[in-house]
């Protein structure tokens, strides 16, 4: 039995198609045996959803940490991530600055890395996000700390999306 690997890049619209077909039943290969058995049963739905932050602004030369709580109706899969950065007037977009971030599943206490890494390695930009190889679930009623190190001498607004769904538990 061969296993397909995702594509690197997923349009929106495919990920769109894959939440419709999962909410038929037919779940990707990644998605962990207890949820593929819940959705099979019909024992949980699930829905597309952003969740964000703001660095607005991020500070020149510092390390700033914003923690996005999760809602306790649902987990949530991260399936990509977006950054979109500004100067401070909120006119101006800048690319490739010298940002270090570090993401920690605060539920479980665990980093997703063993130092900080650059932007790039996180997260893409509006028009082609960064698709993880594997998503990440974060629990209900969990934080998802974003750890953002500005390492130029300028203040800049860095505005971070995590793209991907909520699965809603059905009451019994």
């Amino acid at each position: 039995m061969t296993t397909q690997m995702p594509p690197t890049r997923i349009p929106a619209q495919a990920m769109q198609e894959q939440v419709q077909q999962m909410k038929l039943g037919q779940v990707p290969w990644w998605m962990p045996v207890a949820y593929k058995k819940a959705i099979a049963q019909q024992l949980a739905d699930f829905d597309y959803f952003v969740y964000a932050t703001d660095f607005t602004p991020l500070v020149a030369s510092t390390t700033t940490k914003n923690n996005i709580t999760i809602n306790g109706d649902s987990d949530f899969f991260i399936l990509s991530a977006v950054l979109v950065e500004t100067a401070t007037d909120n006119t101006t977009f800048l690319a490739n600055a010298p940002l270090l971030f570090t993401l920690t599943d605060n539920g479980s206490g665990r980093e997703l890395s063993n130092t900080a890494i650059a932007a790039e390695n996180w997260f893409g930009t509006a028009q082609e996000p960064k698709y993880w190889d594997v998503p990440k679930i974060i629990k209900r009623n969990s934080t998802f700390g974003v750890t953002a190190q500005n390492l130029e001498a300028t203040n800049r607004n860095v505005r971070i999306a995590f793209h991907g769904f909520k699965v809603f538990p059905f009451s019994q």
